[in-house]
């Protein structure tokens, strides 16, 4: 049998100079005691030896244990060293060491065998005073300050790694061990999970109701063959497409199609509205819902359809990613085709009254800047509440001179006694059952009072422009519908449903109607059927065309600042009109804004021009009033630059820049959007 080394024998812990002394101290006690006190002493003696024998055999042992120990680990210290450094060598990812300059003073044969399996170095050694960045991609800092668990993710000749920092110290000098680990198959099996991962769209043709109203010769064949490149596409992704209704499909695929379609900009928008019917050579359009979400499967329906609904409400013929934390928008290139039924104005109209019953008060707010429209729209909604016996406040701005002729129109008006106040009143009219609503805007830092609108509990929404993203919070009532011409125009539908005939007066009906003129250009643009129908109501009301003449008058000094718009302009892309007045941002104020609006109209009357750009600096913001004429959608243009509106009036503010980059930028946004 083999010797046990890890043992000590008796004769190592006692040896016979151990014993010769442990013998000497106990007869030099017994013969102390002796001396001293006879035989009890040698009694007490003799017990005092046997503790003292005790206290040096447990003091011996462990002295020789202790010895032991310490010789066994400097034997074993080399052996140790070695076992170490060749498991080092040996593993199979990278591992390294930096000195302070993070040069690479030695590294492991993995290390090596990745640049030498590649044949860019032939010669061993040659990473040595390499730096980690040259090698690596990422510095010796970003692996050092990374606090995840995993560590610092890095790449190297198609490899991927997470890398650990460990700080070595010695007694010159500082260096840092950098151990890596593999990633590479993980990585491959969580990219093929994600690409395999569901993903959930729904997809509505927009106008084939409306053209079974009007061309149902053509209705069936455009049907069909809308049904066939749908399905056609279907096929080429892999997926599973289902008419789960008419008009309406749901369409289930993976991610890696997802992501196709996004590197071609859903090229099936186009191939829809390449279908032409009818002989006013009309496109046929789709709107798209995708969830591109993570979780459940209800997650990922209920995220679609809100896509989808949010593709309606800005116009359709567009497709509409939802992602975990963000929303993207593609298409959107098409005017939006103005819906001829009022089934929905109806069932609005509906719950907005109901609504109005049961809130203790009602706070009506516009845009900031307020125009025609805005006031109109507010005005409208302010009657209603009225007729439902609510006690209502339209929140203005009492300096705006733009809204001032409105607001002195019904200065004779007893209803409006006490109606109009400012923000800081509106916060405190704020209650628990208060109803807030918002006309003519759906981007909240527009609003007229951001706060008001955050801090209420119950919040409507009725606007024409196109939706930018999706809300925060909840809300009572989304009525946004941008085939409308004007948020009076909607407004106008809604007391046609529900007012009493003769309970709009006179001053009411005409604000609405100037509403409608002025965003529509004196029915010029964006009308439709139901455009000439809410005026139809508002003159049936005693609604006076003249107002509108009478409001739009100007000073001589406004005339003038419009003038300078005049003064500047440059041709863009041969089609655009980018001006830019010399006004000193200390004489610009909130009115410039409207005289901005009124010069990108006037400069679509010049020829060739087929979209107008008026920019002004107002404070510290630069403000953009965008115009077209159908033939270019300013609305996705002023996305860009965190704007919006509608297909041919938009606008857009940019903060922090001169108005040198505030026109590169538009530039870089035409650029982008009209390719």
């Amino acid at each position: 049998m083999p010797k046990n080394t890890t043992t000590t024998p008796i004769a190592g812990y006692f040896n016979w100079s151990f014993l010769l002394a442990a013998l000497a101290g106990v007869l030099f006690m017994l013969l102390t005691g002796l001396a001293l006190a006879g035989l009890p002493g040698v009694i007490f003696a003799l017990l005092l030896s046997v503790v003292y024998v005790c206290i040096i055999v447990v003091v011996r042992v462990l002295y020789v244990r202790k010895r032991h120990r310490k010789a066994g680990n400097e034997t074993l210290a080399p052996v140790m060293g070695r076992i170490m450094f060749d498991a080092v060598v040996k593993m199979k990812t990278p591992v390294f060491i930096c000195d302070s300059e993070e040069r690479i003073i030695w590294y492991n044969t993995a290390t090596e065998s990745l640049f030498v399996s590649e044949g860019r170095f032939s010669v061993e050694n040659k990473l040595y005073g390499r730096t980690v960045s040259d090698l690596f991609g990422v510095n010796l800092a970003q692996i050092r300050d990374d606090k995840t668990e995993d560590g610092v993710s890095l790449t190297c000749e198609g490899r991927s790694f997470t890398a650990k920092y460990n700080h070595i110290k010695t007694d010159d000098n500082d260096f840092a061990l950098v151990v890596t680990t593999e990633t590479t198959q993980a990585g491959q099996l969580r990219r093929k999970l994600d690409d395999s991962e569901l993903v959930v769209m729904y997809i509505y043709i927009d106008n084939l109701t409306e053209m079974m109203q009007y061309d149902s010769e053509n209705y069936r064949s455009a049907a069909s063959r809308t049904d066939q490149v749908l399905r056609d596409w279907a096929e080429e992704c892999g997926g599973i497409l289902k008419e789960y209704e008419r008009d309406k499909y749901l369409f289930v695929t993976e991610h890696r199609v997802l992501e196709a379609c996004v590197s071609r900009k859903f090229d099936l928008l186009d191939r829809i509205r390449a279908i032409r019917v009818g002989d006013g050579n009309l496109p046929m359009t789709i709107s798209m819902g995708v969830s591109g979400v993570h979780g459940s499967f209800a997650d990922k329906e209920r995220t679609a359809h809100t896509a989808l609904d949010m593709a309606l409400q800005r116009g359709g013929d567009q497709a509409v990613i939802k992602n975990d934390d963000s929303i993207d928008f593609y298409g959107g290139i098409t005017k939006t085709v103005q819906k001829r039924t009022n089934v929905r104005s109806r069932m609005v109209s509906g719950e907005l009254t109901a609504a109005m019953k049961k809130a203790s008060n009602v706070l009506i707010m516009g845009h900031k800047y307020a125009d025609y429209d805005s006031f109109g729209a507010c005005v409208g909604l302010a009657r209603m509440a009225m007729y439902c016996g609510a006690r209502v406040n339209v929140i203005v701005n009492p300096a705006d001179r733009g809204i001032l002729g409105c607001r002195e129109m019904l200065d004779g008006e007893e209803d409006f006694l006490g109606v109009f106040v400012d923000g800081a009143m509106g916060l405190d009219l704020l209650e628990t059952g208060t109803l807030v609503l918002v006309a003519d805007v759906n981007n909240v830092r527009q609003m007229e009072s951001t706060d008001i609108f955050t801090r209420a509990e119950t919040v409507a929404i009725i606007d024409h422009h196109r939706k930018t993203a999706e809300f925060e919070r909840n809300l009572l009532i989304e009525y946004i519908e941008p085939s409308a011409s004007s948020a009076s125009e909607l407004v106008s539908e809604m007391l046609e449903q529900v007012l009493p005939k003769d309970e709009l007066t006179s001053h009411e009906a005409s604000l609405l109607l100037t509403g409608i003129i002025l965003d529509t250009l004196q029915f010029t643009r964006s009308t439709g059927t139901r455009t000439f129908s809410a005026a139809m109501f508002l003159r049936d009301c005693d609604a006076s065309p003249d107002t509108m003449q009478h409001l739009n008058k100007t000073s001589l000094d406004d005339y003038m600042r419009e003038g300078r718009f005049r003064q500047n302009v440059m041709i863009y892309r041969g089609r655009t009109a980018i001006a830019c007045p010399q006004i000193d941002s200390a004489e610009a104020g909130p009115a410039d804004q409207i005289i901005a609006a009124k010069a990108a109209n006037n400069l679509l009357t010049v020829a060739g021009v087929e979209a107008s750009f008026a920019l002004i600096r107002i404070g510290e913001k630069i403000h953009i009033s965008a115009r077209s004429n159908g033939k270019v959608n300013v609305q996705v243009i002023l996305e860009e630059l965190h704007g919006g509106g509608h297909y041919d009036a938009a606008g857009a503010q940019l903060d922090g820049c001169t108005m040198k980059d505030a026109v590169e930028q538009l530039k870089a946004a035409i650029d982008k959007k009209m390719k």
